[in-house]
Order: structure tokens, then sequence, then C-alpha cells
């Protein structure tokens, strides 16, 4: 007998809306002292809004509604953590939850809340290396670019592979890993990643196993970019 080597389910994760995204977000009108504080936050420590709790808490009354998962995983981070507490709370079963590290947010290092115009301005050989090796390859100084974000989801699928074959398993992440996620289990390149839409918050995206032609079984995406919630109802909530 030919034993599974993947997942039976596989359901990955962006975490609700952050105060970073909403500082981001805000920059185009010039908040400078928005995101002026949020540079002295570290990455690990970011919190979700109001909007974000009730992005996970939908998300959460959606995953109810599907076959129970057996396990699952989320990154460390306080965005990720609240989103999986949320979710937890709207499930009628109890769910393990796991820490692993390997699951946080591509690491910015020094630039860490700053944006293309204010690295221009303060660190122009970074931004030069930037323009030069692209948004895929391009390092991050004491940071990271896509492959190494991706060698750490790459090991994390190991683990999958030995421990979790057969079982239903839920992912809350970041958007980088998200994307990469999809990149792996389709072979994706540097032009085909950049092209892919970006993930709104509590973004959903599932692979399902397959065998068929692989005895042992194969992932295959089924849903990328699903959202449980309405945007519109938590605007008509705020009116």
């Amino acid at each position: 007998m030919v034993e599974l080597k993947w997942p039976n389910r596989l359901t990955v994760i962006r975490h609700g809306e952050s105060e970073q995204n909403v500082a981001l977000d805000l920059f185009q009108h010039d908040l400078e002292g928005v995101l002026a504080k949020q540079k002295k936050i570290r990455d690990a420590d970011i919190q979700l809004t109001k909007k974000g709790f009730w992005q996970a808490t939908e998300t959460g009354k959606y995953l109810n509604t599907i076959s129970p998962f057996d396990i699952c995983f989320v990154s460390p981070y306080c965005r990720t953590l609240q989103t999986i507490e949320a979710i937890q709370k709207e499930l009628d079963y109890k769910l393990l939850v796991y820490n692993d590290f390997r699951l946080r947010e591509k690491e910015f290092g020094r630039l860490h809340g700053f944006t293309t115009k204010e690295i221009k301005a303060k660190y122009p050989d970074e931004y030069e290396d930037r323009e030069r090796d692209g948004k895929f390859y391009y390092r991050l100084p004491r940071g990271e670019n896509y492959p190494d974000v991706c060698d750490r989801i790459y090991s994390f699928l190991s683990k999958l592979s030995r421990d979790y074959a057969g079982q239903n398993v839920l992912i809350i992440t970041h958007q980088v890993p998200y994307i990469l996620f999809k990149s792996l289990f389709e072979h994706l390149n540097e032009a085909e990643i950049l092209a892919l839409p970006k993930p709104p918050n509590c973004a959903i995206e599932q692979f399902e196993l397959e065998t068929g032609k692989h005895p042992e079984g194969r992932l295959v995406q089924k849903i990328f970019n699903y959202v449980a919630y309405n945007p519109s109802d938590w605007i008509e909530k705020k009116q």
C-alpha cells in the first residue's frame, strides 16, 4: 500500500488588517507621523486593527462550515496570533495550534517601515541596489529577500510531508509566505511570482490532495485569494 505524501487539505490564510497595513496605505496622503510611529514598533509586535479582528472573525465563521482541521500552524507574530485567536472563537471544536517561526513575514531589517521615497533619500546605495536587483532578489540590509523566505517555507513543507500526511492542516501567515506557498507547489518563476495579485487581508488559498497519476498524492490549488467577508459590510457597520 502506497503511503500518502501530503496533507489531505492545506489551507493557508494571510492575517487580518494590521496597524502597519493601515500606516502604509495612509502614507500616500503624506501622514508621515503615522508611519514614523510604526518604525519604532518591532514587526513581530504589530497588532490587528478593529477591522482586522472583524475580518478574522468572519473568516472563522466560514471555516466552521467546512470539515474540521486536525492541526494549525501559525506565525508567532502578534497579528497572526490575534487572527487565529479570533478564528478559534468561531469554531465548534478545539483546534490544536502550534507556533512556527518559519511562517513569519519577510524580514525587512533596517528598512522596516520605510517607503521607497525615504529609502532613496536616506539610503541611496540601497535604493540603487534594489533598482538593479529587483524586488525578488534584492536582500534588505539585515533582512531577507524572496528566495530566503522560500527556503523557510520549503523547510516547513518537509515537516508537513513527514508528519501530517492525510490530515487537514491550517496555516496562518503573512503576505510573502502566502504567495510562496503557491509558488512552490506550482513551480513559479520570478516574473510569475511578482505578477500574482496582492492577497487581501484574511485571503484564503487552499490546496487539496489528488492521487490520480501519483499514488502518493499531489497538492493542487483549488482556491486562491478568496475572502469570507463582504468588505462593504464593514463600511456599513462604521456608518
